[in-house]
């Protein structure tokens, strides 16, 4: 091993997989060609990494070395085992795959529908739409949502089903999500028209959760719960099930200013935890956000959703000076209109400085955070994805200089923040397989998914105007 070489692995602290030790000395002479998958192992080399790691970093004209879906080595000047497919990422940034918190896959045939009167406002619209649903309806959606997830450098979603009909309808989007390569946590919840006194249905959770965890297929998915409301009878009950089956759960809570208070009434029945993410809280009062903040609860925002329909501005300072982790999401196309995280985070970056009136409040890096780690942390996947460094799988996106609007500048986190379009991500990867390369989905056919989702909609528009 070179000099600078042993002095960039001191002086960094940077792991190989195998640990401390040089790579050359304990890994990588182990493999010959039969011990890579050569459809989830490449290289990207003379990149500029944006890891989000805080011991690796952010490192120029460097090169990531992926095997079997896992990131080996980061570092200078890495010889590839003979066959490892190479990418060139120079003039690029490489980054973290963005990390969607909350999204209601569903929905997505519904595009900018929510209507400007009461009749086609979100929630009505979605709620008629919703009965006129099949399970065919239910895979097409979210098949036209993981193809615009992957397309904007998103490569893992919190997808909260709330037409969950039957099991039918959750595996739809489980079978999708498996198929499209992407990482995801899928919620099974109710149904805009579910009866109150309905109990929820842990018989077809149980069906999935037993499907999920004993099929290889689903080995990137993960089933969690989809909660009613905060002032449901039996929430507690439901929860305690929920977390005797190793379920995370998701519950929309103090989205409003009539809703109030329920952030303290989780608070109060002990309900809150590390394995609970609250979406929305626009309305969270300063002690509901310390109660965030003791119990380890999460938060994900979704600024478009919630300023389209009139929840407010998202109190990001509020939760960021309390500590709280903060992710983000989509929600909903009806009302955010597309899945474009880059802008998501320009968004708050921009709402945290305003309100402050202070041009420095909120660093760029931070929002990344929101969009990366601090999402990989809401679903409990912060060990596996969130960050590259070695030992954690490879999900991630490169970004190319050389488009006219994000090119020049040498502050990559200002420019991801503050220029990047989904237009901009050129390459994807999620668990080492590659999704989308050259700028072009490498699963997906976005004109024939397109003229399938057109004529979907037109009939499920004409089923509700019967």
């Amino acid at each position: 091993m070179d000099q600078g070489r042993r002095n960039f692995i001191k002086n960094t602290g940077l792991f190989t997989a195998a640990g401390f030790l040089p790579l050359e000395l304990s890994f990588l002479n182990s493999f010959s060609g039969a011990d890579f998958d050569p459809e989830t192992s490449f290289l990207v080399q003379n990149t500029h990494l944006i890891s989000m790691d805080e011991q690796v970093g952010d490192m120029e004209n460097t090169s990531i070395l992926i095997m079997n879906g896992e990131i080996i080595e980061i570092g200078h000047d890495i010889s590839p085992p003979a066959g490892i497919p190479v990418i060139e990422g120079s003039g690029a940034i490489v980054m973290p795959g963005l990390i969607d918190c909350h999204w209601h896959l569903w929905t997505s045939l519904l595009r900018s529908m929510a209507g400007y009167n009461e009749g086609q406002a979100y929630f009505p619209m979605t709620a008629a739409y919703s009965k006129v649903y099949t399970q065919q309806d239910m895979e097409l959606a979210a098949r036209y949502a993981a193809a615009e997830a992957i397309n904007s450098g998103i490569t893992c979603i919190s997808d909260f089903n709330h037409n969950a009909r039957n099991p039918g309808f959750v595996m739809a989007s489980c079978n999708t999500l498996a198929d499209a390569g992407l990482r995801a946590q899928v919620l099974y919840g109710g149904y805009r028209d579910q009866p109150s006194n309905e109990a929820t249905h842990f018989d077809g959770i149980t069906e999935i959760l037993q499907e999920l965890r004993a099929n290889e297929k689903y080995k990137l998915l993960e089933l969690g719960l989809g909660s009613r409301g905060a002032g449901y009878e039996h929430l507690a009950s439901d929860w305690e099930k929920a977390r005797e089956l190793g379920m995370r759960i998701v519950i929309h809570a103090s989205s409003t200013d009539a809703q109030k208070g329920q952030i303290q009434q989780l608070y109060n029945k002990d309900l809150l935890g590390k394995d609970v993410n609250i979406i929305h809280g626009n309305a969270a009062t300063p002690s509901e956000i310390n109660y965030m903040k003791e119990t380890g609860t999460h938060l994900t925002m979704t600024p478009y959703s919630e300023m389209r329909i009139g929840y407010g501005l998202p109190p990001v300072n509020s939760f960021h000076a309390a500590g709280v982790n903060l992710a983000v999401g989509v929600d909903t196309t009806p009302l955010s209109g597309n899945a474009d995280l880059f802008s998501v985070m320009k968004l708050l970056l921009n709402l945290a400085n305003a309100e402050a009136k202070d041009e420095f409040y909120l660093k760029p890096s931070e929002a990344i955070k929101m969009a990366t780690i601090n999402g990989a942390r809401t679903l409990g996947m912060d060990e596996i994805t969130g960050s590259l460094r070695p030992g954690k799988r490879a999900d991630l996106i490169m970004l190319k200089k050389d488009d006219l609007n994000f090119s020049t500048s040498d502050q990559p986190h200002s420019l991801i923040v503050e220029a990047a379009q989904p237009a901009n991500v050129d390459f994807v990867a999620v668990d080492g397989r590659i999704l989308k390369k050259d700028g072009k989905l490498t699963n997906f056919d976005p004109e024939t998914l397109v003229e399938e989702a057109e004529a979907a909609f037109h009939r499920l528009k004409r089923e509700v105007n019967q």
